[in-house]
């Protein structure tokens, strides 16, 4: 009896683990998090621009805007913040 309570008990313990920590970081990231997400995507961005323009493909225009218009997202104290996101008091 005791033999199949033990692996059970791992198997919850696991799940619970799981749940509670990564997939909740996955599906429900700090604000910190999505400002990370957001800088790696306007410096890919940024990046595919420069690429393109040293590729003869320029567009008119400044890169940084376009970039910021395609993200939905705008600039203050050096990161990127996204308009979709709610900024916590702290930021």
């Amino acid at each position: 009896m005791l033999k199949n309570i033990i692996p059970l008990a791992i198997i919850i313990g696991v799940a619970y683990w799981y749940w509670s920590g990564p997939y909740q970081e996955k599906n429900n990231p700090s604000y910190a998090q999505k400002l990370e997400v957001n800088n790696d995507a306007m410096s890919k961005c940024l990046f595919g621009k420069s690429y393109a323009s040293g590729a003869g493909r320029g567009s008119a225009g400044d890169p940084g805007q376009q970039c910021a218009k395609k993200l939905n997202l705008y600039e203050e104290g050096g990161q990127w913040h996204s308009y979709d996101d709610i900024r916590p008091d702290n930021y």
